[in-house]
């Protein structure tokens, strides 16, 4: 892991403020904090300040852990309805799986992408 650390290290300068690639730097930081977790702290202020080990990355992983039924029920459900919609008689499970994933993918893709 040490080389993609140095070469995200290599690279950053040109992600920050006057950086060629500036506009990216929020996508960049993104990737980064999703890879590592991030070197900086709150600030020490006036009042009680909690530190665990959850920080975003860690609390949206927890997340998408449990949207995962509903993703494998989503799957099923549109192979269910197209097949429904088809007037087919017969169910074969793995068929039904197949062509939700094949339907939902996209819009995972571009959900995962925007969260990003």
């Amino acid at each position: 892991m040490k080389p993609l650390r140095k070469f995200l290290d290599r690279v950053k300068p040109n992600f920050e403020q006057g950086g060629k690639l500036h506009a990216l730097h929020s996508v960049f930081d993104g990737f980064e904090t999703f890879l590592y977790t991030p070197r900086t702290t709150a600030k020490a202020a006036g009042g009680v300040q909690i530190h665990d080990s959850m920080d975003s990355k860690r609390t949206m992983i927890i997340v998408v852990l449990a949207l995962m039924p509903c993703f494998l029920f989503g799957m099923y459900n549109t192979g269910y309805q197209h097949w429904l919609a088809c007037g087919l008689t017969e169910f074969p499970f793995w068929s039904l799986m197949l062509y939700g994933l094949l339907a939902i993918q996209p819009e995972v893709v571009v959900s995962y992408l925007v969260g990003l």
